[in-house]
């Protein structure tokens, strides 16, 4: 079941561009300031903050998810599962984004171009479109993790709580004006990130470039920071797998870089089907 819905909610996240509209966080938003307003004392917990947090919402999405278990033989959970799942996605559609990266650099719209960088890397883009390029690029490396790898791997271990709890950390790790709250999101995430981390590094040597993959992985610098560990393990994974893809390509370097996200992807995919398969999955 947990393949099916995968599926369907990466065909609904490419063809249906209403979903972006779907994921509505504002609720998750008045919720965290009400509760930080009233419950002052949380700016003192710590790395516990987040766990205050998230506990109602996730002790509710863990309900449901019991109470529809096997219901209906397992539609009413089908499709339960299948909302949270589309929902945690992105919040953007980073393939759309790249086409209209790409739409403008190849029309020589270098402010737009520049717009499009800073909505795929979440942060200011650089305006020389060398560097630019090289962002970009790592941005996509990385923020493939963040947008579905990471979603779709605890989805998989949790089901529709896994995704939200993922999801919902990430939301508060980038939007919340708590420091303390910011702060614990921060180390949540990176911990929830690590395992998919290495798994989208694993897959990204296996269909690119093996040995150069191997190469920068085990060259890479080693963080005490494991937000900045997952970060250079993906992007020291995915630039070795792209190794014949040097800096300055132009747009080529872009195309070969969400390729070998899609590529990835399949293998993910041909993973969990073949854990369904021999009964390992639901």
């Amino acid at each position: 079941m947990a393949l099916i819905c995968i599926i369907i909610g990466l065909i609904l996240e490419r063809s249906v561009s209403t979903v972006i509209q779907y994921r509505n966080f504002n609720w998750f938003k008045n919720y965290s300031d009400w509760l930080v307003e009233h419950l002052p004392g949380l700016s003192n917990q710590g790395s516990s903050s987040i766990v205050i947090l998230l506990l109602p919402v996730m002790l509710l999405t863990g309900i449901l998810q019991g109470l529809l278990d096997g219901v209906l033989l397992g539609l009413l959970s089908a499709v339960f599962g299948l909302a949270i799942f589309l929902y945690c996605l992105g919040p953007g559609d980073l393939n759309k984004e790249i086409d209209l990266y790409l739409e403008a650099r190849e029309n020589g719209d270098d402010e737009q171009a520049q717009n499009y960088a800073s909505i795929i890397m979440g942060d200011d883009a650089s305006r020389s479109p060398d560097q630019q390029i090289v962002n970009v690029m790592h941005s996509i490396l990385y923020q493939s993790n963040d947008r579905f790898f990471a979603v779709i791997f605890w989805f998989v271990v949790l089901g529709p709580f896994g995704a939200l709890l993922y999801r919902l950390t990430s939301y508060t790790k980038l939007h919340s004006t708590n420091f303390t709250l910011s702060s614990a999101a921060k180390r949540l995430q990176a911990i929830l990130a690590w395992a998919p981390a290495h798994l989208v590094a694993m897959a990204y040597a296996l269909t690119g470039n093996y040995e150069g993959a191997s190469a920068s992985f085990r060259e890479k610098q080693k963080y005490e920071d494991l937000g900045e560990s997952n970060y250079y393990t993906l992007i020291s994974a995915g630039l070795g797998a792209l190794r014949d893809c040097a800096p300055g390509e132009e747009t080529s370097c872009i195309v070969s870089t969400r390729g070998l996200v899609l590529r990835a992807l399949v293998v993910w995919l041909a993973a969990i089907a073949g854990l369904t398969l021999i009964g390992w999955m639901a």
